[in-house]
């Protein structure tokens, strides 16, 4: 069954310099009939939903707020962040699909592709810490 392989990144990190990260490109399509492509979402098997960035949410919807509001909480239990969560379609390996997105109210996330109704659709493969697989299922 063919899929789309995606080379790993190579960004900067505070903690080990340099190191490779999962980043995948998806397309986006929110309230405009566009779709928009974000060349670096993180894979992130840890993450129950995905989040998109307050300025990429402002460009798919036209009052980011009037989302459901929720705060998230990550690895850092006393660290929370405001999100809006929204219905949007997604494209990826020629595969349209819908999922629950957090828009964060602020810019300081990365996009992140988690697992709830997105990664969980593929087999994903994570090919040595180089690569990543994602094969429709």
């Amino acid at each position: 069954m063919p899929g789309e392989i995606f080379e790993y990144m190579e960004k900067e990190s505070g903690i080990f310099g340099k190191v490779l990260r999962p980043l995948i490109a998806v397309e986006i399509k929110g309230e405009t009939s566009e779709w928009i492509k974000i060349e670096n979402a993180l894979a992130d098997t840890g993450a129950d939903i995905s989040i998109l960035p307050r300025d990429i949410g402002d460009l798919l919807i036209k009052d980011v707020t009037e989302g459901e509001p929720y705060e998230v909480k990550g690895i850092v239990p006393y660290a929370k962040l405001i999100v809006y969560i929204h219905q949007l379609k997604f494209k990826l390996n020629g595969k349209e699909f819908e999922l629950p997105v957090a828009i964060s109210d602020s810019n300081d996330v990365p996009p992140i592709f988690g697992r709830v109704k997105g990664l969980d659709l593929f087999d994903a493969n994570f090919l040595n810490g180089q690569k990543v697989k994602l094969v429709w299922e």
